[in-house]
């Protein structure tokens, strides 16, 4: 936790020895309570033995020397009491202040890795894992700098002067009511240690819960249409069972958890009084050292239990901290993005001896592959589900690097080039196109900063979208649900191309962007693309033959190299695998019209 200490922990260095010091100052003014109380029972006890007059309530509170001595140490208890309230206030608002300071660089700085890291890092986490790494593992490592860090200096700063002002009393009694505490820190650190491992057990069963009450909501539809509703409320049940046995074994040990620890205090409690009354009866103490030790126990217990709950907490935020670490060693790649900008390019495209290979994976998605795309031309890629096809578009905007050759833009490797600039420069419509829970406006709006209405009308327009906007009645303020549930499967991917268009790019990629939309839409948009002005690139994947048969160039891929390459008509008198998809193709739509 070396550079975690010093990156987050330098900025607050003294406000934390401030806190320190305020606690220590609280603890100072809580060990003299007892002292005060002590000298007033001692005094007051003294007195009365000396005092053979019986006085009114009245007298001996205002017209007596045990009145004086009463409000006299009654003074120094408010005093006291008083220092210790304050002291404790400004702990807190110095501890867990800076620890929630902590926590936000914390999770600025892991937020901003998130949108840096590339996609091979999320190829190998899954977003689960993602998940809990930027909200469960920042909390325990919070803890590490709010109850940690104060419980451990409440606990030393609290325990050295109650063990000194015990030994000032009695070394013999100190070491009688010492020595249950070891067995109550034990204990805690068991109990809150088990607990915390099931609590984890069962806040994973209830994100399972509830992944399955929100696929079964988003899915209400296909469930009530299928009569499935009975099937779905017995998966629910038996995942709720689980979840109430799990929770209710937790709640038994939690259960346990106060009667334990209160166990091992009464015994602590019992030894002081047992042992400290014998002292009394040989007139080693007297009654109200007696009280004096009583209290010192009761100030020890939650320090020594706190030494268990902070050891386990110490632990996890350290394992934590080592989950989140991975974040920040992993590489970043939008982070020292210097390189080209992509103003002036033209658009030409070339893949030389391209090989890629996610994590961990023997087998290379893409091998040896050369593909060549001239500016201005649409250019369709084709081939079998896991052939490289998406993998190969995701290499432009450097999602991925490749593991061997090199891609060029207008003869320049593309490594060259900003990334922020590449980016800018395309127009990607991924095969898994994402709609928020906004504004339609919002959604296509999102392609660029700053988009008017105009841009936005504009590329609806483009494509093909804009007469079913209109057709809302909010229009371009529709509320989308979530995944974009409002629109139909074509609305959502001609909403998608929108979004893309509206940058006007010089590159656009359409990774199956165009499967839920019908033939005669489907004509528009591409036809609309091809009247640009800008003559953008396009690069379509699909796996519809009626998709791809005008464009320029068609590069037939399989198991992650070019197998076929041609027009339309070149590939169909080859009598490939191109010819093999057509043709099967051809007998499906076929069978569609009997």
């Amino acid at each position: 936790m070396h550079l975690f200490i010093n990156k987050y922990l330098t900025p607050y260095k003294w406000t934390i020895a401030l806190g320190a010091l305020f606690l220590t100052a609280a603890n100072f003014f809580l060990v003299w309570i007892p002292v005060l109380i002590r000298q007033t029972m001692d005094r007051v006890e003294k007195l009365n033995a000396e005092q053979s007059e019986v006085l009114s309530l009245f007298d001996t509170l205002f017209n007596s020397v045990q009145g004086s001595i009463l409000a006299t140490n009654a003074l120094y208890l408010v005093a006291a009491v008083f220092g210790y309230g304050f002291f404790l206030f400004l702990t807190r608002q110095t501890l867990i202040v800076a620890s929630r300071k902590v926590e936000y660089d914390l999770r600025n700085d892991v937020l901003h890795a998130l949108f840096s890291l590339p996609s091979v890092f999320y190829a190998k986490f899954t977003e689960g894992e993602v998940y809990v790494r930027a909200t469960e593992d920042i909390n325990k490592v919070r803890e590490y700098f709010g109850p940690v860090i104060m419980y451990s200096i409440n606990t030393i700063t609290r325990a050295g002067f109650v063990i000194a002002m015990m030994y000032i009393v009695s070394r013999d009694l100190m070491v009688w009511a010492l020595l249950p505490l070891p067995s109550l820190s034990l204990f805690a650190y068991w109990i809150t240690g088990y607990i915390h491992k099931h609590s984890i057990i069962i806040q994973e069963q209830y994100s399972k819960l509830a992944d399955q009450a929100k696929e079964t909501f988003t899915s209400i539809r296909l469930v009530k249409a299928y009569n499935k509703g009975e099937s779905e409320q017995r998966k629910f049940d038996a995942l709720n069972e689980e979840y109430k046995e799990k929770k209710l074994r937790l709640d038994l040990i939690e259960s346990l958890f106060h009667p334990g620890l209160n166990f091992l205090i009464g015994i602590s409690l019992i030894i002081v009084i047992w042992m400290g009354g014998q002292m009394v009866i040989a007139e080693e103490l007297s009654i109200g050292n007696i009280a004096e030790f009583l209290i010192y126990v009761a100030y020890l217990i939650w320090p020594v239990a706190a030494l268990g709950y902070t050891t386990n907490r110490f632990q996890k935020s350290i394992a934590s901290w080592q989950r989140i670490k991975v974040l920040f060693e992993a590489y970043h790649d939008l982070e020292q993005d210097e390189g080209l900008d992509t103003d002036d390019v033209k658009g030409n495209i070339e893949f030389r001896d391209v090989q890629f290979n996610y994590p961990d994976a023997t087998v290379p998605i893409l091998e040896h592959l050369n593909i060549k795309i001239k500016a201005g031309t649409k250019v369709a890629i084709v081939g079998r589900t896991g052939s490289g096809k998406s993998t190969l578009v995701q290499l432009l905007p450097r999602l991925f690097e490749p593991t061997n050759g090199e891609v060029f833009l207008d003869g320049i490797p593309l490594r060259n080039y900003s990334k922020r600039s590449l980016r800018d420069s395309l127009g990607f419509v991924p095969q898994d196109h994402f709609l928020f829970s906004d504004t339609i406006e919002e959604n296509i709006g999102f392609g660029i900063n700053g988009a008017t209405t105009q841009d936005v009308e504009w590329a609806a327009e483009k494509a093909q979208v804009l007469d079913n906007i209109l057709d809302f009645d909010k229009k371009f303020q529709t509320i989308l649900g979530e995944k974009g549930i409002t629109l139909s499967g074509g609305q959502k991917q001609r909403t998608a191309i929108a979004r893309a268009l509206i940058k006007k790019p010089k590159i656009l990629i359409l990774d199956d962007s165009l499967s839920a939309v019908d033939t005669k839409t489907e004509d528009a948009i591409l036809k609309s693309l091809r009247n640009d002005e800008t003559k953008v690139t396009v690069i379509i994947i699909s796996h519809r033959i009626s998709t791809i048969k005008d464009a320029d160039y068609i590069y037939y891929i399989e198991d992650g190299k070019v197998k076929e390459a041609g027009t339309h008509e070149e590939l169909l008198s080859q009598k490939g695998s191109y010819k093999s998809m057509y043709d099967k193709q051809l007998i499906e739509q076929e069978l569609q019209t009997i």
